[in-house]
C-alpha cells in the first residue's frame, strides 16, 4: 500500500490533498493508495471534511523502511514526519518553492507548479486524462482547499488558474463559493478551548533561514481580536516552544481575512529587530500592524529571510 501524506501541522490543503490523490490513484490508476494526516488538523479542515462527508484520515506519526510514500503539498524534509528518509519516495506533488534536502536512489515523478494550492496542480494532473470525472464531494474538498490557500482569492499567491479551477469545481460540487468561504473562515476563527500553544501550532512551519531555526506561525481569522486578547498566554507558550525546539526565533501573524492585513507578535528582542527591518513598521503595545501582508509563502518568510 502506498502512503500519501502532506506536511506536519496539516491545514485544509494538506488534509484534503492526500484524500484526493489517493482516490485518483485507486480509481483511475489501479494502485493501492491510502491518505494519512501527519498531525492534528485545524478546525477549518474539520469543518470541510464534515461538510462534504469525509472521515478524518488516519494519523501517521512515523514511516519505516519498506514503506512506499507519496508526498503532497510540500517538498521540504523539515516538514515531514520521522522516517521519511527510510521510506521509498515515489512521487511529489506540490506548489511551494524547491526546498532541497530530499534524495532518492532513482528518478521519481515530481510535479511542482507555481499555483496557490496543491489542488490546482492536481486538477491539471487529473484533467490530463479526459475520461476522469470528479465526484461532487471530491470537487467540494478540492474547492475548499483552494479557497483556504487563496483566502478566497485575496492572497497575493492567487493565480488566474486557481480562479478558473475553483469556478469549475464550484459547479461540480454545486456550492456557492462565497457562502462556503464564509463558513470555512468562521470555523477557522473559533478559538474556544484552544491554549496558546494550540494556536501557535495550528498553522505553523519551521524554516532554516540563513542558519537560523525560525518557526513562523499564522492564524487566519475573521476575528483577530480573539487571539490578540490572549497576548500574555501566547508569549508564555512561545517561550516554552522556543526552549523545547531550540528555536532562534518565533513569529506569529494573525491574518485579518476581512481587512487583508496582519497583526504580528514576536517573542524576543532579536525577532523584534528583524521584524522592524523586514516590514518597515513599529510595534505598538506589542503588536505590529501590516497592511496587505497575508501570505507566509510570498511575504512573511521572504521578508524575514531577506534581512537575515
Amino acid at each position: 500500500m502506498i502512503k500519501i501524506i502532506g506536511h506536519l501541522a496539516p491545514d485544509t490543503d494538506s488534509t484534503c490533498a492526500p484524500i484526493v490523490y489517493a482516490w485518483y490513484l485507486n480509481e483511475h490508476k489501479g494502485m493501492d493508495a491510502k491518505a494519512f494526516v501527519t498531525g492534528e488538523i485545524n478546525r477549518e479542515a474539520e469543518f470541510v471534511l464534515k461538510k462534504f462527508g469525509f472521515d478524518k484520515p488516519e494519523l501517521l506519526e512515523e514511516l519505516k523502511e519498506g514503506d512506499e510514500l507519496i508526498v503532497v503539498d510540500t517538498n521540504n524534509p523539515d516538514e515531514l514526519i520521522k522516517g521519511h528518509d527510510k521510506a521509498e519516495l515515489l512521487e511529489i506533488v506540490d506548489h511551494h518553492k524547491l526546498a532541497g534536502g530530499l534524495s532518492t536512489p532513482g528518478p521519481i515523478s515530481f510535479t511542482i507548479r507555481p499555483y496557490a494550492c496543491t489542488m490546482t496542480v492536481m486538477w491539471e494532473i487529473i484533467n490530463s486524462e479526459k475520461v476522469v470525472e470528479i465526484p461532487k464531494e471530491m470537487a467540494g474538498i478540492m474547492l475548499a482547499a483552494i479557497l483556504s490557500d487563496t483566502l478566497n482569492f485575496t492572497s497575493p499567491t492567487t493565480t488566474e488558474m486557481d480562479k478558473r479551477v475553483a469556478d469549475d469545481l464550484a459547479s461540480m460540487a454545486e456550492v456557492e463559493m462565497e457562502e462556503l468561504a464564509s463558513e470555512m473562515f468562521e470555523a477557522k476563527s473559533d478559538l474556544s478551548g484552544m491554549s496558546g500553544k494550540d494556536i501557535l501550532l495550528s498553522d505553523s512551519k519551521i524554516f532554516a533561514l540563513k542558519g537560523n531555526k525560525m518557526r513562523i506561525a499564522v492564524l487566519e481569522t475573521t476575528k483577530p481580536e480573539n487571539s490578540l486578547k490572549m497576548l500574555d498566554e501566547l508569549k508564555k507558550a512561545a517561550e516554552e516552544l522556543k526552549k523545547e525546539e531550540g528555536l532562534d526565533g518565533l513569529f506569529f501573524f494573525t491574518v485579518d481575512i476581512l481587512n487583508t492585513k496582519s497583526h504580528l507578535i514576536v517573542f524576543g528582542d532579536m525577532e523584534e529587530e528583524l521584524a522592524k527591518k523586514a516590514f518597515g513598521e513599529e510595534f505598538e503595545n506589542g503588536v505590529m500592524e501590516l497592511d496587505g501582508v497575508v501570505s507566509r509563502k510570498k511575504q512573511m518568510v521572504p521578508g524575514i529571510e531577506k534581512v537575515l
